[in-house]
């Protein structure tokens, strides 16, 4: 294997991406020149390192019993088209790179050739498709997918958070009598003043139409949820103005609170919508609790 590999060392130096060869055992027999621009190693500060070396940790467990299959299963192939995945490199950053592998046998020992293509771009890419699928594209606030990804993460850690659930009172008129032009302007007027009142960690959605939500993390008090919502309501019935019309839109506001009020993203925004109505047939701004 040795003296195939540097009999094909300046070839392989000649391949404009990053490659590696591992043995039997997972140590790395040979690295080509490219590995230094990705990764930022030298080729000889790999050789005998284990492949382990390149991957994340939280990564490793997997990556093995994934590459313990591929080089047992069948004859020499490539594993995949290059999937998206993260690389450790020499200062210890995890960086975006597609890989392609495949087996090769020599001498009776199987080894693993690995590709390595920096995508730094296909990543930045996708995180921008990701955000605009997840943002309302006339408030430029989040969507009801955001908020569900949101909801769910919270979920899954039992971290506490609350929602205000927010329909705006009287809001048909706008649309009616000066049309949706209008509508829409009172519509991202509201979805600025929401933003401006959410902490970073916090999330202010619209669900559609005139209907808003607030994800407020970290928060499960009844008494500062009321707070925060007549703060909303205060703030979404101040005056405003669009060319030469001065008004003021209404909002009723129905809140709930994980885990109190559900322990699903279904069970909370059906507790936060009911008291969200509660809320408009008695009259008030807001209803909060069971």
């Amino acid at each position: 294997m040795k003296n195939t590999v540097l009999a094909l060392s300046e070839l392989l130096d000649m391949l404009p991406d990053a490659m590696v060869i591992v043995d039997s055992k997972g140590r790395i027999v040979f690295a080509n020149t490219q590995v230094h621009g990705l990764l930022g190693y030298t080729p000889d500060e790999l050789i005998k390192k284990r492949l382990d070396c390149l991957i994340p940790k939280t990564f490793r467990a997997a990556h093995k019993s994934h590459l313990a299959k591929f080089r047992h299963n069948g004859q020499a192939m490539t594993m995949g088209n290059r999937p998206l995945v993260y690389g450790l490199d020499k200062s210890g950053s995890e960086i975006p790179i597609s890989i392609s592998i495949a087996n090769l046998d020599l001498g009776g020992e199987r080894y693993s050739i690995a590709v390595m293509h920096d995508s730094g771009e296909i990543q930045s890419e996708i995180t921008n498709i990701t955000f605009q699928a997840e943002t309302d594209p006339l408030t430029d606030i989040g969507n009801r997918l955001r908020l569900s990804q949101h909801l769910q993460t919270a979920i899954d850690k039992s971290s506490p958070f609350s929602l205000l659930f927010l329909d705006l009172a009287k809001f048909k008129p706008f649309n009616d009598d000066f049309g949706h032009e209008v509508g829409d302007k009172v519509l991202q007027i509201v979805a600025g003043r929401l933003q401006a009142l959410v902490r970073s960690n916090d999330l202010a959605v619209r669900l559609g139409g005139d209907e808003f939500l607030l994800f407020l993390d970290g928060l499960d008090d009844t008494e500062i949820l009321e707070q925060r919502a007549a703060a909303v309501a205060d703030s979404v019935a101040r005056p405003f103005h669009i060319g030469d019309l001065s008004s003021v839109v209404g909002v009723n506001i129905g809140g709930a609170i994980f885990p109190r009020d559900g322990g699903s993203e279904r069970e909370l925004l059906k507790m936060a919508d009911q008291n969200m109505y509660l809320a408009k047939r008695a009259g008030v701004p807001y209803k909060i609790g069971t």
